[in-house]
């Protein structure tokens, strides 16, 4: 399964899953990165192709929801 190219310019919502703050950012960031450091608890979070696809999955399936906006 591969990553999605139309969500690259749309703003995702990844909760830290250590301290539950929202990281949002543009698809494209989450597609590039494999680990970041949460703003808020400043923990790495690792944050692998699995995690990636579950994300872009969540999104595409909003994407495909009537009265959904996905734009940020």
């Amino acid at each position: 399964m591969t990553i999605p190219n139309h969500l690259s310019d749309v703003a995702l919502t990844f909760e830290c899953p250590y301290c539950g703050h929202p990281i949002v950012r543009k698809g494209s960031w989450f597609k590039s990165i494999a680990h970041f450091k949460c703003e808020n608890c400043h923990r790495n979070v690792h944050f692998g192709y699995p995690d990636k696809l579950a994300l872009f999955d969540h999104y595409s399936r909003l994407a495909g929801s009537p009265g959904t906006d996905t734009r940020g």
